[in-house]
């Protein structure tokens, strides 16, 4: 699987400050886009999925235009992203950010992520 590109962004200038993780689900695809109040997630965090961005905010820092605050990135990379059955999304940072999380549709737009810890094998 070809890795694909991410950015974690901050929003903020807003009534409600926020991150948006953003991915490529196919190379050049526009980028799948969840809000979350905080970041990294470290434990079962909920989601909010927004409608898919324009690929632009992989390199784009500085302020939103209709007063919709400014934007400024936290993490950019490469990942891969594997959607399962049930919308169950798998996303493993390549360059060491967080690891990986599980990303599950909860109902409409409510969704969680937890973030998947990988234990070494004994051997």
């Amino acid at each position: 699987m070809a890795p694909l590109q991410y950015v974690i962004l901050r929003h903020e200038g807003i009534a409600e400050p926020h991150f948006d993780l953003m991915f490529e689900t196919l190379p050049g695809s526009e980028l799948a886009t969840w809000q979350v109040d905080l970041w990294p997630i470290v434990s079962r965090t909920a989601l909010t999925r927004l409608k898919d961005h324009r690929r632009v905010y992989l390199d784009y820092e500085g302020p939103l235009t209709r007063h919709r605050g400014s934007v400024r990135q936290m993490a950019r990379g490469t990942c891969q992203v594997e959607i399962g059955e049930g919308a169950v999304w798998t996303i493993r940072f390549l360059n060491g950010t967080v690891g990986s999380l599980v990303i599950r549709q909860v109902e409409a737009e409510k969704w969680e992520a937890v973030p998947l810890v990988v234990r070494p094998c004994d051997g």
